[in-house]
């Protein structure tokens, strides 16, 4: 890249004692260093395995601790503030989707989020245990419900178990430093935290298969002051090598008074619970299977249709979307269907809660 046009694509901020990333470099070499720094075999010890984990389990929260320290605009006694900024948002047909999300944050237990993709708009109000959603639209597409976390940075609950901590790979252009990785649970896959070495910020989180069953990693980078700490204003998400979710802060400013009226539930809202203790996630429990749709017999040619709902706190199917249509016979059954499933409901501390998940309903001829 010796020309000066290519130059200009490679911004780079100053952090903190240390040099900050470069988003666009670290994007090209993600597939790379997640394949080395990810998945590395966990450290033996035959004789101390307790004292071991203990030491990984340490270290690992102290790479959080600093982590938070330095980006963390949530935290407990943050200023309050009004958070702008712009997305692209790319579901599994590759269709590309615009828009702009703005997040007042006044403490963990008062806040309201705007998401705005063309006409539809969702509005979610948060209080100590739950978080009132309303979409003007059924169609509001199931990746966006991950957008709040992409830009939180941070995870929500932290009841993680750490299996190992590794130097991530010297390679030219990536970042050097330190992942904490988490071993599978609760049907979620094997999770990774990169952290920079010298400034020691977040900028790389592997997120393991989650209820919408994939995996995807997230990178953060060009990290600007904001009061106390550096906020990263680029966030990009990649599921394999397709980008799913790219945002750009636009404005981060306090806002140390807002109108009370906009923390309260919109009328018509769904109730989603938040847990930050033990949390178990909804799991089947009356799943039967869809039949063939007849009108397709013919064909001989199977289909999938990808669908969210809400399993409330009696376990119930509730509010069930068409997210990835698989044709329209075949969504008129994977409806029906679904509507009809029972599950064991989420609970967070034993008690339950509702909770929206993703799930696939796919249709082949035996």
């Amino acid at each position: 890249m010796g020309d000066g046009k290519a130059s200009e694509m490679i911004k780079v901020t100053t952090l903190p004692g240390a040099v900050a990333m470069n988003l666009r470099a670290t994007l090209a070499l993600s597939v790379v260093v997640l394949s080395v720094i990810c998945f590395a075999q966990e450290p033996k010890n035959a004789e101390q395995p307790g004292r071991v984990r203990s030491e990984i389990q340490t270290r690992a929260e102290a790479l959080f601790d600093r982590a938070r320290l330095l980006s963390d605009i949530r935290a407990e006694k943050s200023p309050p503030f009004r958070l702008q900024a712009t997305f692209s948002l790319t579901r599994k047909n590759l269709e590309t989707s615009h828009g702009t999300y703005t997040e007042i944050w006044i403490s963990d237990s008062q806040f309201r989020r705007e998401t705005v993709i063309n006409d539809m708009q969702r509005l979610e109000v948060g209080t100590a245990k739950s978080v009132w959603q309303l979409d003007s639209s059924k169609n509001f597409p199931l990746i966006a419900d991950r957008l709040p976390s992409v830009i939180n940075v941070f995870p929500e609950r932290m009841d993680i178990e750490f299996g190992s901590v590794q130097k991530s790979a010297a390679q030219e252009g990536a970042q050097t430093g330190e992942c904490a990785v988490a071993e599978p649970h609760g049907g979620r896959g094997k999770r990774a935290f990169c952290f920079e070495e010298k400034s020691g910020v977040l900028w790389e989180a592997l997120v393991g298969q989650d209820l919408y069953g994939s995996d995807y990693a997230c990178f953060y980078g060009e990290f600007r002051k904001f009061g106390s700490r550096w906020f990263p204003r680029q966030m990009a998400c990649f599921d394999g090598s397709v980008k799913r979710i790219e945002a750009e802060v636009t404005e981060l400013v306090t806002a140390p008074s807002a109108d009370a009226s906009l923390f309260t539930p919109p009328t018509g809202a769904a109730e989603l619970g938040r847990c930050f203790s033990k949390i178990e996630f909804p799991a089947r429990a009356f799943t039967p299977e869809p039949d063939f749709p007849r009108g397709e017999l013919q064909f001989g040619k199977g289909s999938s249709v990808e669908l969210s709902l809400i399993v409330d706190k009696q376990g119930k199917s509730q509010d069930v979307r068409i997210n990835e249509s698989g044709g329209k016979q075949f969504d008129e059954v994977a409806l029906k269907t679904v509507r009809q499933w029972r599950f064991k409901p989420a609970t967070c501390d034993g008690e339950p809660m509702a909770q929206k998940i993703g799930v696939n309903v796919g249709f082949h001829l035996r």
